[in-house]
C-alpha cells in the first residue's frame, strides 16, 4: 500500500514532521544557523578590504583564519552530535513507521527530506543574518583594533560558496548516519525502547580509578610549571588529560560513588536520600557524557573569555612596558667599539634636526648598553659552554639544553636612565631578575667570578618570549660588560654577540606625525660605512599590538558564544530527554504511595544536584588551570596577575548567572513533561 503512494508525500509528511516536533528542531535548526552565521561571518572578515588595507593584516588574517578552522571543526561535532540526540528521541516513532507498513527505505527517504529541510532552513537564515551581521562585525573588529573604516555593505560570494559547501557536506553526513541508524534498527525494539527497563549500571572500577589518575595528572601539570616555556609545552597534554579524566570520572567514578553511598545504610534508607540516590545512579548511565560535555565546554568558554579579555584590557600596560618610548635606536658594534659608538651617539644631533624639520621636539632621552647571550644555568652558577663549533646552547642542533638561559647585562648607568631608579654598584654585586620566577641564593658564581646577588622586583625592559628563560642582570659598569663580552666572544667563537646601545625618546606630535619622523629618521642615519644600527618607530609596533590583541578579543567573544551556544543546547536536549524518560517512573511512585510534595523534593534535588555538577566541576578545573595559564599569558607579555584573577572571577560569575537562567528556561520543560504524567 505505501509503495503505491505517491513520491510527494515524503516532503509533506516530513514538513508536517518537523511542525510537529517542534520543540525538538527549534532550538536545533537556531543553533545551526546561527553557527552557519558565524562561520560565514568569520569567512568574510578574511577577505574584507576594508580590513585588509589596514596596516598588520598579516597576523590578523592568520587569527581569524585559525577562528574559521575552529568553527568548522565545532560546527561539525555540535551538529553531528545533536543530531544523534533528535535521532534518539524519535526511535519509538520510527519503529511506528515499520509496523504500520513502511519499508526502511521509506523511513530513510522520509528522513532525508527532513534533513533537506534543516539544510535549507538553516543556510538560508544563517547566509542572511551573516549578511545582515557582518559589517556589524567588521566595524567592532576595528573598533577593538583601534582603527576605523569606510562604511561599505556588500555580501561575500566567496563566504557564501564556502558555508553552503561546508555545511551541505556536514547535513550530508548527518543524512548518511540517520540512514545508517535506522537500517540498522529492529522496528519492534525500537517500539520498546521507550518502555524497555535499565539495566543497573555497572562499577567500572578500572575506569573509575584511570579518571582520577588522569584528572589527577593532569592537575599536577597545571601547577607544577613554574614558567611559561613549561606551561606552553606542557598545556595541550594537561587539557587532554583533563578532558579524559572528566569523562570518565562521571561515566564510572560517580557510579561508583553513588553505589558506595547506597551501600551506605544510614545514609541510603532515607526518603529523600533512596529516591535522589537510585534516581542519580540511573540518571549517571544515560547522561553523564552529557554532563561531561557541558563541563568541558563551560570550561572552555571561562577560559577563552577570560584570557582573551585580560590580554586585551592589559594591552595598554603590555605597550607601556614593551614600547614606553616612542623611537627606539641601536646600534652594533664589533670591532672599533669606542669610537663606532662615539659615531652612533653623534646621530643623535642628526635625529634631532629631522625632529626639529618636523617640528617635533624629542623628549625622555634614555640611553643604555647591554649584551644579550645564552649561558647554562646550575643551582646558583652561570656558566658559558660551547656546543659543537663554538655555538652557545639556544643554536646548537636546534634545541636548548633544559639548563640553557637567555642572559640579558645592563650597566648600572643605563639601567638608571632605564627605570628612574638611581643605583651604585660596587665591582662584586650584580642585580637580577629571572623570569622564570626563581632567585639565587647571596652569592651568584658568573663565569668563574663570585658576585653578591640582589634580586630586582621586575625587569628592566619588557622581552619577547623565548623558548627559554630569560634573566636580567645588572653590573656596576661598562669596563665590567666589556670583561664579559671578551670572554663571551672567545668561548662562542663562531655564534658569539657583541655590546648593543640603544636610544630611546619619545616626540611630541600626533602619531602620524611621530610615524612620518620616525621614517626620516632611519632614512637620514643611514651609513654604508658604519657600523650596523635599526631605527624602530614603536608607534607602529603598538599599533600592531593593539591589533593583535584585539584580533584576539574578537575571536575570544566569538568562539566564547559558539561554545556557550553548543553548552546551552546540550543542556536543553538533556532536560528534555530526561523529562521523557523520568516521567513514567515519578508517575509510578505517585501511584506506590509518594505525595506530590515527595516528588517534587526528589525532582528538584536530583535535577538541581545533576545539572550544577558541571558548572562546580568546571570552577574545579579552572581553579587548577589558572597557575598554568597565568604562565602561559606570560608569552603575551602579560604579567599582571589581578587582572587575570579579576577577568577569570567576573567571566565565571557572569556565566554561573547565564547558566542559572539557562537551568531555570529549560526546567520548565522538564517539570512540564514530567507534570503531565503526574497528572494522568
Amino acid at each position: 500500500m505505501v509503495n503505491a503512494v505517491h513520491k510527494s508525500i515524503y516532503p509533506k509528511l516530513a514538513a508536517s514532521n518537523l511542525r510537529k516536533n517542534g520543540r525538538l528542531y527549534i532550538p536545533y535548526l537556531l543553533a545551526a544557523a546561527g553557527t552557519v552565521m558565524m562561520f560565514y561571518i568569520m569567512v568574510t572578515l578574511t577577505r574584507d578590504p576594508g580590513i585588509q588595507n589596514v596596516d598588520f593584516w598579516t597576523d590578523t588574517q592568520m587569527i581569524l583564519t585559525l577562528g574559521c578552522v575552529v568553527i568548522a571543526i565545532f560546527a561539525l561535532i555540535l551538529l553531528f552530535y545533536t543530531s544523534s540526540l533528535l535521532t534518539k528521541q524519535r526511535q519509538r516513532e520510527f519503529g511506528l513507521y515499520n509496523v504500520l507498513g513502511m519499508e526502511k527505505r521509506h523511513v530513510g527517504r522520509l528522513l532525508l527530506w527532513e534533513t533537506l529541510y534543516c539544510a535549507l532552513i538553516t543556510l538560508t537564515a544563517g547566509i542572511l543574518c551573516g549578511i545582515l551581521f557582518s559589517k556589524l562585525m567588521q566595524l567592532l573588529l576595528l573598533r577593538l583594533m583601534g582603527l576605523s573604516t569606510d562604511f561599505r555593505f556588500a555580501a561575500d560570494p566567496f563566504a557564501v560558496l564556502l558555508s553552503l559547501i561546508l555545511f551541505g557536506v556536514i547535513f550530508l553526513l548527518i543524512a548518511l548516519n540517520t540512514l545508517r541508524i535506522v537500517y540498522r534498527s529492529n522496528p519492534i525494539e525500537l517500539l520498546r525502547s521507550a518502555s524497555a527497563g535499565e539495566r543497573e549500571p555497572k562499577t567500572k572500577w578500572l575506569a573509575a580509578l584511570l579518571g582520577l589518575i588522569c584528572l589527577g595528572a593532569g592537575y599536577y601539570l597545571a601547577l607544577k610549571v613554574d614558567d611559561y616555556v613549561g606551561a606552553i609545552t606542557w598545556f595541550f597534554v594537561a587539557v587532554l588529560l583533563v578532558i579524559a579524566g572528566t569523562y570518565l570520572c562521571f561515566t564510572a567514578f560517580s557510579i561508583v560513588l553513588l553505589k558506595a553511598l547506597r551501600k551506605n545504610k544510614k545514609y541510603y534508607y532515607k526518603t529523600s536520600h533512596f529516591t535522589t540516590v537510585s534516581g542519580m545512579l540511573y540518571r549517571m548511565k544515560r547522561n553523564a557524557a552529557g554532563l561531561a560535555s557541558i563541563c568541558i565546554l563551560s570550561t572552555m568558554v571561562l577560559v577563552t573569555i577570560s584570557t582573551t579579555t585580560c590580554l586585551y584590557l592589559g594591552v595598554e600596560s603590555i605597550n607601556r612596558r614593551q614600547f614606553a618610548y616612542d623611537i627606539t635606536a641601536t646600534g652594533w658594534f664589533n670591532e672599533d667599539y669606542p669610537q663606532d659608538r662615539a659615531d652612533f651617539m653623534g646621530r643623535i644631533d642628526t635625529m634631532e634636526q629631522v625632529a626639529e624639520d618636523y617640528n617635533l621636539t624629542i623628549k625622555d632621552y634614555a640611553c643604555y648598553d647591554q649584551l644579550s647571550f645564552s649561558a647554562m644555568c646550575r643551582g646558583d652558577s652561570l656558566v658559558m659552554e660551547a656546543h659543537g663549533d663554538g655555538f652557545p646552547p639556544s643554536v646548537y642542533d636546534g634545541e636548548p639544553d633544559p639548563d640553557a638561559v637567555m642572559l640579558r647585562f645592563f650597566v648600572a648607568e643605563g639601567y638608571s636612565q632605564l627605570t628612574g631608579e638611581e643605583i651604585r654598584l660596587e665591582k662584586n654585586q650584580v642585580l637580577y631578575y629571572r623570569d622564570d620566577g626563581k632567585r639565587f641564593g647571596d652569592t651568584l658564581d658568573l663565569f668563574g667570578e663570585s658576585y653578591t646577588a640582589v634580586p630586582l622586583e621586575s625587569a628592566p625592559i619588557a622581552e619577547r618570549p623565548w623558548d627559554m628563560p630569560v634573566y636580567f642582570l645588572v653590573v656596576d659598569s661598562a669596563e665590567t660588560l666589556r670583561e664579559i663580552e671578551a670572554q663571551e666572544l672567545e668561548t662562542y667563537y663562531n655564534y658569539g654577540n657583541s655590546v648593543t646601545t640603544t636610544l630611546q625618546f619619545n616626540l611630541s606630535g600626533t602619531d602620524e606625525e611621530k610615524a612620518a619622523c620616525a621614517e626620516a629618521m632611519a632614512e637620514a642615519t643611514k651609513d654604508p660605512d658604519y657600523g650596523y644600527h635599526t631605527i624602530n618607530d614603536n608607534i607602529a609596533n603598538r599599533r600592531a599590538s593593539y591589533a593583535g590583541y584585539g584580533s584576539f578579543f574578537f575571536i575570544g567573544i566569538f568562539l566564547g558564544l559558539l561554545f556557550a551556544l553548543a553548552t546551552v543546547l546540550i543542556i536543553y536536549y538533556k532536560q528534555l530527554s530526561e523529562g521523557y524518560d523520568d516521567r513514567a517512573r515519578f508517575a509510578i511512585m505517585q501511584k506506590v504511595g509518594m505525595t506530590k510534595g515527595e516528588i517534587k523534593k526528589t525532582i528538584h534535588s536530583q535535577v538541581l544536584t545533576v545539572f550544577f555538577l558541571p558548572l562546580v566541576t568546571a570552577a574545579v578545573h579552572i581553579t587548577f588551570a589558572f597557575p598554568m595559564v597565568e604562565k602561559v599569558m606570560q608569552a603575551f607579555q602579560m604579567t599582571n596577575t589581578d587582572l587575570f584573577f579579576q577577568c577569570t572571577l567576573v567571566t565565571f560569575g557572569v556565566f554561573a548567572v547565564l547558566y542559572i537562567i539557562v537551568y531555570l528556561l529549560t526546567a520548565r520543560s522538564y517539570y512540564r513533561i514530567v507534570s503531565a504524567a503526574e497528572s494522568r
